[in-house]
C-alpha cells in the first residue's frame, strides 16, 4: 500500500477512535473499508503508539496550539495531529519534514479551508521543539 494512502487510512482510524472514545484500536469496531490496515505492521505500530501514548500527544499538542485545548481542536484535525506526533516522535526513521508534509496534504484532502495552515504551524512548533 502506497506510503500517502497508508497515513490517510490511518488518520482516518485514529479519528474513529477519537469519535467512539476507544484508543484501544483493537477493540475499536472499524468501517469495513479501513479493516484491511488493521494488519499492515506499520499502521499497527501507529495505533500501538496512539493507544499507549494519546494523552502524552494531546498534551505535546495542547503545548503548541497557543491556548487551544484539544475539545476545541475539530475531530478531523486531531486526527491528522496525533498520527503526525506519534510519527514525529516515536517513529524515527520517518523525517519530521516529511510527517509535516504528509499531514498537511491530508488536512488539504480532509479538513476545512483552515485546516492545513492551522497544522501546518502546530507541527512546525512540534519539529523545532524535537529537533
Amino acid at each position: 500500500m502506497e506510503k500517502k494512502i497508508l497515513r490517510e487510512k490511518i488518520m482516518r482510524v485514529i479519528f474513529q477512535m477519537e469519535a467512539h472514545g476507544i484508543f484501544d484500536y483493537e477493540k475499536l469496531d472499524i468501517i469495513e473499508e479501513d479493516k484491511k490496515i488493521i494488519n499492515n505492521k506499520r499502521a499497527i505500530e501507529i495505533f500501538q503508539l496512539i493507544k499507549d501514548h494519546h494523552l502524552d500527544i494531546d498534551k505535546i499538542i495542547e503545548e503548541h496550539t497557543s491556548g487551544w485545548t484539544i475539545n476545541r481542536i475539530s475531530k478531523t484535525d486531531l486526527a491528522i495531529l496525533r498520527t503526525a506526533v506519534a510519527e514525529m516522535i516515536y517513529v524515527k526513521e520517518i523525517p519530521i519534514a516529511v510527517s509535516i508534509n504528509e499531514a498537511v496534504d491530508i488536512a488539504k484532502k480532509y479538513g476545512n479551508e483552515r485546516s492545513f495552515a492551522f497544522i501546518n504551524a502546530i507541527l512546525r512548533k512540534i519539529g523545532e521543539d524535537i529537533e
